[in-house]
């Protein structure tokens, strides 16, 4: 190994290079994975993204430790959540509440803090990252094609302006409606509505200071103290979250076919005022806090149900999904940042196992094999997820169903470099001869089967609870 400046160890050269398309978290850790792991990164092409706070779990951060200047930074911007429930009308119900990592009977390993992050900030120091392993960054090009010869065993796309870019492997790390599924999958994947939309912002914390209501309700309470005000009733939640420099709020309403799909969708906070004021005993506080948010700050964001997709992978081996790009989940998942790092760990790993550019489709269906049923897993627990916010709190120290599921080890305690590297050549019988391979990163005891989010929606609307075989909690 070699190692850089910053202490950070390199494998040796694979020979294998890598084009990464998209701008997310997953995106920017597979170029740096990709690069840590010995592969020629020789562009990505990303464009700037915006956003306000996501959970990164342990599972995901656990990989910043071979990056030490990185794993300082992020321990800088990281912030730790206390969690409270309100009303609609802003009465408190529960007293706030640091959420905990679970661990199982007997375990050795330490979960740390739940935390979340400023998703520019997080971008922010990947950048930083990248440029400090000279890695360029191209800002403003887009992929509208996708493709792969087989004969020469190469990959690439086409830009919005003609250019032509091709690599032993393209990683589409671009997101939802990703050009990349043309070729992987054959045709776009169906979405549709869940009848769920919300607008969602972040901004300094100066701005919204400016109002002496808003400054005395919601006061700072440490550097690095996150409290997140969550106030649900029905049809409605609203999401507070204030630090020492930001101030972030989330409204989740009825999808009234307004919203899109898309992170830059802006929208303007007097759209957000006639619907708070439907809402029976609304504060008046409230709405000075959207009042006060900058118009390009102002997403509204459409929510869309997607199937679970077994194939990230194109049918030559040489263009793979990672991130939402493969697997997209509803914001109730609080997974798809983890998620995505995850993927970005994986592959790279694999791609490292593979030992050249001969067997890189082999690397690729072995990533797809080893992370799919996972990926799965936690979509699934989306959907219960998004239905127990709804219930009303019992008790004061009241954490949702979903949630407490979202905390278990077999989510935080899974180390994905790890996994690829003990699981690549029982994974590769397991496709080539057919040999059993049991996953071991999935609730201990569930036998996976496919599933729909028609079946599983059918069944919330019966009444009834999604059975979860296994040890899930």
């Amino acid at each position: 190994m070699t190692v850089t400046d910053d202490c950070t160890q390199r494998y040796p050269e694979t020979g294998i290079s890598v084009l990464i398309v998209g701008a997310g978290v997953a995106g920017l850790m597979a170029a740096l994975e990709c690069w840590r792991n010995g592969h020629d990164l020789n562009t990505s092409q990303l464009t700037n993204l915006s956003g306000d706070s996501f959970t990164i779990g342990p599972s995901a951060t656990r990989a910043f430790k071979h990056w030490p200047k990185l794993a300082e930074e992020n321990e800088n911007i990281a912030f730790v959540p206390h969690l409270a429930f309100y009303t609609l009308s802003g009465d408190r119900l529960t007293e706030p509440n640091h959420v905990e990592y679970r661990q199982d009977k007997g375990s050795k390993k330490v979960p740390g803090q739940l935390t979340r992050h400023w998703r520019p900030q997080l971008h922010g120091i990947l950048l930083k990252q990248l440029y400090a392993i000279g890695i360029s960054v191209d800002y403003g090009c887009r992929a509208v094609e996708y493709f792969e010869r087989s004969q020469t065993g190469r990959a690439g796309i086409i830009l919005t302006n003609g250019e032509r870019l091709e690599a032993d492997v393209v990683i589409a790390a671009d997101g939802l409606r990703s050009h990349s599924t043309k070729v992987t999958l054959g045709h776009e994947i169906r979405a549709r509505p869940t009848g769920q939309a919300f607008y969602r912002t972040a901004f300094p914390v100066e701005i919204a200071m400016n109002d002496s209501m808003v400054r005395e309700r919601f006061p700072v309470v440490g550097e690095k103290e996150g409290p997140i005000e969550f106030w649900a009733g029905e049809h409605y939640h609203f999401l507070v979250i204030r630090t020492s420099d930001t101030m972030s709020w989330t409204l989740s309403h009825k999808d009234y076919e307004s919203a899109t799909e898309s992170w830059s969708h802006q929208s303007d906070p007097e759209d957000v005022l006639k619907i708070t004021s439907t809402i029976p005993d609304w504060p008046e506080v409230a709405d000075r806090l959207i009042r006060l948010t900058p118009k390009d700050r102002l997403l509204h964001f459409r929510v869309m149900w997607r199937d679970p997709q077994p194939t990230w992978v194109s049918p030559a081996g040489r263009i793979v999904q990672i991130g939402d790009a493969a697997h997209t989940y509803i914001p109730a998942s609080g997974n798809g940042a983890t998620q995505g790092i995850e993927d970005a760990v994986s592959l790279a790993t694999c791609l490292r196992m593979a030992g050249g550019t001969e067997q890189v489709p082999w690397a690729l269906r072995i990533h797809n094999r080893l992370r799919f049923i996972r990926v799965s897993c936690l979509q699934k627990l989306g959907l219960i997820n998004l239905k127990s916010y709804s219930e009303k709190p019992k008790k004061d120290n009241f954490t949702p169903k979903g949630l407490q599921y979202l905390t278990a080890e077999w989510i935080w305690g899974h180390e994905p470099e790890t996994y690829a590297e003990e699981n690549y050549s029982k994974v590769l019988d397991h496709l080539q001869r057919g040999t059993p391979f049991q996953d071991t990163n999935i609730p201990r005891g569930h036998v996976y089967r496919d599933w729909t989010i028609d079946e599983m929606l059918e069944i919330q609307e019966r009444g009834e609870e999604i059975e979860l075989d296994g040890e899930w909690e």
